[in-house]
């Protein structure tokens, strides 16, 4: 009975772990890619998830998506308006990718498209499941999931 009882309290914790720390916001893939291979590949992504692109810093690797407002929870009954941040550096002998974004659900409170920014909140991995945070938390994870070629940090800044 001892073993059982060790055993569970031994792996009941492990099986709410995610890959993802809690209050991550920020995830960074390391690539070899080159800066404008990378620039492109991520663009490319955030375009195939059915972003557009606000604003395309070629000199200093940077994008910032528009809003896009997407489904989540029970019944894909909530909704959750994302922003997504790119930059993409190069560091020694790896490019970095960095995405972060801002997120608020329009069922919650209302606000215009010029005020999302200073209204909506900071992506991070806080949410319970089904809730817009971590709707929102998904949406990056699967951006940077969807790019083949890297390994995939999650920092909390």
């Amino acid at each position: 009975m001892k073993k059982l009882i060790l055993f569970l309290l031994l792996t009941i914790p492990l099986l709410g772990l995610s890959q993802s720390p809690r209050k991550s916001n920020t995830i960074i893939i390391h690539t070899v890619d080159s800066e404008d291979e990378a620039f492109k590949k991520i663009g490319r992504i955030l375009l195939n998830e059915g972003f557009t692109l606000e604003n395309i810093d070629k000199d200093f690797y940077m994008l910032v998506s528009n809003i896009k407002t997407s489904t989540h929870g029970f019944m894909n009954a909530g909704k959750v308006d994302t922003k997504i941040n790119i930059q993409v550096d190069k560091k020694e002998d790896k490019t970095l990718i960095k995405i972060t974004g801002k997120f608020a659900s329009p069922q919650l409170f209302q606000y215009t498209e010029s005020e999302f920014d200073s209204q909506a909140l900071q992506i991070e991995n806080i949410g319970a499941k089904g809730s817009p945070v971590n709707a929102a938390w998904l949406i990056l994870v699967g951006l940077a999931e969807k790019y083949d070629s890297g390994s995939i940090e999650y920092l909390v800044n």
